[in-house]
């Protein structure tokens, strides 16, 4: 299964409010806070550190009260939208 995370953004808890903030990156984001939603929150918690979708759904089955698919398609939306603006790279 292919695991991923990214080591060059932090989530932070700012009065009340998350933000994701890039800490050592050249990239698109170098220059901004992004202020991700509930769900990306959770997601971004599970791939603070190398994390498969498996792992999202199995976690997110957990914590909420949606359906094995809904998790699933929210995951696999995060990873792919993550991956392409390079806020998420998989590991090997």
């Amino acid at each position: 299964m292919k695991q991923y995370k990214r080591p060059g953004f932090i989530l932070r808890e700012i009065a009340g409010e998350y933000a994701i903030i890039p800490v050592d990156t050249d990239g698109i984001f170098s220059n901004t806070v992004m202020a991700p939603n509930d769900t990306a929150v959770f997601l971004w918690k599970v791939f603070e550190r190398a994390g498969t979708i498996e792992d999202a759904v199995i976690k997110g089955m957990q914590e909420y009260d949606v359906t094995e698919e809904v998790i699933r398609s929210a995951a696999e939306q995060f990873v792919k939208e993550s991956l392409r603006y390079e806020v998420l790279e998989e590991v090997k």
